[in-house]
């Protein structure tokens, strides 16, 4: 399923929202809510949303079936047998 379209899609999603959520935690961090637009150390923050991306990115090939959309087997439920009554 690696490469398909469907785990493409999923990858990309994925991607695109880490990096959105690694940007804000990085600004956070690197600004402490105090700093102006200019302040901010924009290399620190834009390289750590990236190695985040890239680890997402590795994440989606390592769990490829998944990121495609692609349900996990179910095991059949195990017969144990008649069950038991309770003593009355």
């Amino acid at each position: 399923m690696i490469f398909s379209t469907a785990w493409l899609k999923g990858m990309g999603e994925r991607a695109i929202k880490t990096l959105a959520q690694a940007l804000v935690a990085a600004l956070m961090v690197y600004a402490g809510g105090q700093a102006g637009l200019l302040d901010v150390d924009w290399l620190t923050v834009l390289s750590t949303a990236g190695l985040t991306t890239v680890l997402s990115v590795l994440t989606s090939i390592g769990n490829a079936d998944f990121t495609a959309g692609v349900p996990a087997p179910v095991e059949p439920a195990r017969d144990s047998g008649p069950a038991e009554t309770p003593a009355s």
